[in-house]
């Protein structure tokens, strides 16, 4: 084992030598006191201490002590005061809450959740902030000034895309397009949770329905518009045909629509170049038109709810526009001086940007343009931006009380009269509320009630590796749905049991039969079966398991006076209950 010295230096790294080296089989804790260095030793069980300049005076001070690791010497003597710390002194260097010393200075600064006013010394809960996604931060940072620029200190992120967050308990949402997957987490940065990790290949678009408690994603790898409760609960694929790349999405529950982006190539051109279009529909995915097409890469939708407008980045041709929530009165903001505009929010008169070449954002009047400032710059990669503010999360609509009735999904739908033609500046929620309808998960189904969801039944399974996937042949429906069945490794075979919802399957790794309700919840564990068990059977309402075993045969031997011998081996099996037939695929030796 390589011995690892106790070393000294100057505080400037300076005088650097070895205080001492021999019989160091395992230290671990190093601590302090008076004249003396103190150290534990995982291998030699004991506390030992030695003089902390000279190496001599060694001796054991504790021994035969198990698992010995941390160490921590105290002293209660009078502390040292000739230390010009300037955060030492009553007043905490004149900061309201932190006061950081540093080499040649100090600097004040705030708890999560509060900003430095211009004083530089003062903490405030500020009316607004704006949180931006980079790679692997969720950040948030002054609407106002440069002093407050704070990571959120959340675990696990590896390349964040789309950003937002429910105010009323204080979270935030954003996807993952490494990690594939939709986390959310408090504020703080605590309880970090994925909500969606199954199913998904680039979630690049998402916002939360913060009325009725939903999340939207739009994925432009499997090319889909997809729903859930907040929780990840009772996922529904919305829309899934006739979607190239759809990106940036956003919300209106008030009104009941949503809009999103999506970009297409067009391999008809010399050189081929994306196009992109802005569309719409009902927030069940239900009325869907195009609203702008013959876009370029259009992203960061926002929505002005006051003045009942849409914005959006043009990144080819760069330009920041807007029209009203119809389509129609298009106008162009901001097209000077810009490199690849990307991420977009607005906030009372002012619209704010980011620009992917520079990592500057921006801000400019939300009308006319003008007034436009730098207030961060060179904040690499943003993905996201928007503004924290109840303003950005206000309106009502009927799935607001008791999830408008439904089970499981409650999805706003559009006030009679607010279709294409209609005026929608004109419609309040004084006037007409929208309506709404209950959804259920992918391939379930509404009952009589139009409240109640029911399962399917009659659907495929099949198994790819680490996923087992359910495929309707109900038509109307999205076809395929994957399960949220977690921990899934060289599936072999799958089967089936209808009287408690649950998935059986083969683990290539432990060669055991498995089991785990459809829904995900915990799993439980069956025999082994072996290494060539490719297939097994669960009867219905039945405890036993039908396994077949490649490894075990039977002859058949035909033919006249050069009689033949073949072994056959059971390879797959399927049972009809009803019928009671048991049919099995046999192959030869």
């Amino acid at each position: 084992m390589q011995i690892i010295p106790f070393q000294v230096a100057n505080l400037d790294g300076s005088d650097r030598r070895e205080v001492i080296s021999d019989n160091l089989p395992h230290g671990f804790g190093l601590s302090l006191l008076g004249d003396f260095l103190y150290w534990t030793d995982w291998q030699r069980r004991s506390i030992d201490r030695v003089h902390k300049l000279t190496g001599q005076q060694r001796e054991v001070i504790v021994d035969q002590l198990p698992n010995v690791m941390g160490l921590k010497a105290i002293s209660l003597a009078a502390p040292i005061t000739n230390s010009k710390n300037p955060c030492a002194g009553e007043n905490n260097g004149g900061c309201s809450h932190l006061c950081l010393n540093r080499p040649n200075d100090y600097v004040c600064a705030c708890q999560i959740g509060y900003e430095l006013i211009d004083d530089n010394k003062t903490c405030v809960v500020p009316e607004a902030f704006l949180l931006f996604s980079r790679k692997e931060n969720i950040c948030r940072i002054s609407i106002e000034n440069t002093n407050n620029d704070m990571i959120i200190p959340v675990t696990g992120v590896k390349d964040a895309s789309a950003l937002d967050f429910d105010i009323t308990d204080n979270r935030i949402y954003w996807t993952d397009t490494k990690l594939k997957a939709i986390t959310r987490a408090f504020m703080n940065g605590s309880e970090v949770e994925k909500i969606i990790e199954f199913g998904l290949d680039s979630p690049e678009g998402m916002a939360v329905d913060w009325v009725a408690h939903n999340i939207y994603w739009a994925d432009t790898g499997s090319k889909r518009i997809e729903v859930a409760r907040l929780d990840g609960a009772s996922r529904r694929a919305l829309i899934w045909e006739a979607l190239e790349e759809p990106r940036s999405i956003v919300l209106d529950p008030q009104e009941g629509f949503m809009y999103w982006t999506d970009w297409k190539r067009n391999s008809r051109m010399e050189k081929p170049i994306m196009e992109g279009r802005i569309e719409k529909s009902a927030m069940d995915g239900s009325k869907r038109t195009v609203l702008i097409g013959r876009l370029g890469r259009a992203n960061g939708l926002t929505i002005d709810f006051a003045d009942r407008r849409l914005y959006w980045t043009e990144f080819d041709a760069p330009a920041i526009e807007s029209s009203d929530l119809m389509g129609h009165n298009r106008v162009q903001l901001v097209t000077k001086n810009m490199n690849r505009p990307y991420g977009l929010t607005q906030y009372q008169d002012y619209i704010y940007w980011t620009d992917w070449d520079t990592g500057d954002i921006e801000r400019a009047n939300k009308t006319s343009g003008n007034n436009r400032r730098k207030i961060h710059s060179k904040l690499e990669y943003i993905t996201d931006i928007l503004v924290f503010h109840n303003s950005r999360q206000s309106g009502w609509n009927q799935c607001a009380i008791n999830n408008g009735g439904c089970t499981h999904l409650c999805l706003a739908l559009p006030s009679p009269g607010s279709g294409r033609n209609a005026d929608l500046s004109s419609i309040s929620s004084s006037t007409a509320s929208p309506n709404h309808r209950c959804a259920c998960p992918t391939h379930y189904t509404l009952d009589h009630d139009n409240k109640t969801c029911l399962p399917p039944r009659s659907f495929l399974l099949f198994s790819q590796k680490n996923t087992i996937t359910r495929l309707s042949i109900t038509n109307g429906e999205c076809p395929d749905a994957v399960l949220p069945i977690s921990g899934l490794k060289n599936v072999r075979a799958i089967e089936y049991d209808p009287t408690t919802r649950s998935i059986l399957w083969v683990d290539g790794r432990t060669q055991a039969i498995r089991k785990a309700p459809e829904g995900g919840s915990p799993r439980s564990n069956h025999s082994p079966v072996g290494h060539h068990s490719p297939s097994f059977h669960h009867p219905p309402a039945s405890p036993s398991v039908l396994v077949s075993s490649p490894s075990s045969s039977f002859s058949d031997t035909h033919g006249g006076g050069g009689a033949v011998t073949t072994h056959y081996h059971p390879y797959d099996l399927a049972l009809d209950p009803y019928s009671r037939l048991l049919f099995c695929r046999w192959g030869e030796a």
